[in-house]
């Protein structure tokens, strides 16, 4: 009866040994792409694949994104850059701030204050630092306007219907600038003439100093309290230095008043949303 129990417990044991080699041979089962569960090398090089396909894309679309944007030859529909309100910038500070404290024209951001971004243990490159401008009152008497611009920037009046200013920088690559023009017509312009004005702004630009030129098509908006047009478009200098800008103009009693702002392209919002939309908002006629 013992030696029964016996060779009973034997068969149960090699029975188990049998079963255990059998399970060796496959200890997990399959598992689906991307899974992980058990610490398995093909999922995790399915991992890793799929995290550095990710961070591919993402640094392909952050390049894009850097890259010079394209307005698609006149399709590109400036307003969508805008608030969902017209005069967006009546929310500026009415009272500007103080000036600043150093000489504007020492600095490389003039009629600027610039924010430095420290650049310690930051994986990028710094980015360009943040601007808040300050402005001064600038008298046109050839163009009969008047307006607030950047502090310190140089004024070039030397034409009769031509008045500039210019930001005196020269350690940017690009110094931006605003030039206003008004010039008598034999006739009030309707806003299809307007738009061949700003047409025709575009393709002087286009045609000039650039590499590289992409407009916006033309858009409504109201210029001195009176029926405008304006556009955008990016470019790139013949030096290399991308810029963007805006131009808008407007027809008051048989005057036609144009301004040209152009900037860095890194500082597009800044200046759309500060000069330009100061200059918009202060600027009227003397006489």
């Amino acid at each position: 009866m013992n030696k029964k129990i016996v060779l009973c417990a034997l068969l149960l044991v090699c029975t188990l040994l049998f079963s255990a080699c059998q399970s060796n041979k496959n200890p997990y089962t399959p598992m689906t792409e991307g899974q992980n569960v058990f610490g398995d090398v093909t999922g995790n090089n399915n991992v890793q694949q799929n995290q550095q396909t990710q961070q591919n894309q993402q640094s392909q679309q952050t390049q894009q994104n850097n890259d010079m944007l394209d307005f698609d030859g006149g399709e590109y529909d400036p307003t969508l850059e805008e608030d969902s309100q017209e005069d967006q910038i009546s929310t500026l500070p009415q009272n500007p701030p103080a000036p600043v404290s150093e000489p504007a024209e020492i600095s490389e951001y003039a009629g600027a204050t610039p924010v430095v971004i420290d650049p310690i243990d930051k994986p990028t490159a710094t980015p360009m630092p943040p601007l808040s401008f300050t402005y001064q009152v600038y008298d046109a008497p050839n163009v009969h306007l008047v307006f607030e611009g950047p502090v310190g920037w140089t004024v070039d009046a030397s034409q009769p219907d031509t008045y500039i200013i210019t930001n005196p920088a020269s350690g940017m690559d690009y110094q931006a600038q605003v030039v206003l023009k008004a010039v008598s017509v034999d006739s009030a312009y309707d806003k299809r003439a307007l738009e061949q004005v700003i047409e025709n702004m575009l393709d002087e630009i286009g045609d000039g100093s650039v590499t590289k030129f992409s407009p916006s098509r033309t858009a409504e908006r109201n210029l001195m309290d009176a029926d405008g047009i304006y556009a955008n478009y990016t470019a790139t200098t013949k030096s290399g230095a991308k810029i963007a800008g805006r131009v808008h103009a407007t027809c008051i009693n048989k005057v036609l008043y144009t301004i040209h702002i152009s900037y860095p392209q890194g500082y597009t919002e800044t200046y759309k949303d500060t000069v330009y939309a100061q200059l918009r908002k202060t600027l009227s006629i003397t006489r």
